[in-house]
């Protein structure tokens, strides 16, 4: 089994549907282990992240719910914390305005 390390990244969270950061590959396991939401804009913005688990039916949990950034600011979620997601589960993002909000994910796949 091979471990990387790798970040994932999305410039500009969707305000309309949710846009996906990252899906774990094929004969893959992955652990987060960090998120970091940065708002660009001068004004408060709030962020959802939605977690996938691909295995159960599709069914989409909520990790983080409208969770405000003040402006101009980052905020780092997650951190301490492990999330393990398996082959096909999907991690997305949604903002309360377009082109605001990026999101990066610090995590190891494992192959």
């Amino acid at each position: 089994m091979a471990n990387t390390f790798k970040n994932s990244k999305f410039i500009n969270c969707s305000n309309s549907s949710a846009s996906t950061v990252y899906t774990t590959a094929g004969a893959t396991t992955t652990v987060i282990l960090g998120v970091i939401l940065s708002n660009k804009n001068a004004a408060s913005r709030t962020v959802t992240v939605t977690w996938t688990d691909s295995s159960d039916s599709d069914n989409s949990t909520t990790m983080l719910n409208e969770v405000s950034i003040p402006g101009d600011s980052s905020l780092e979620v997650l951190a301490g914390q492990k999330y393990i997601l398996e082959t096909g589960d999907v991690l997305k993002c949604l903002a309360s305005a377009a082109s605001s909000v990026d999101i990066t994910v610090g995590l190891m796949e494992i192959t």
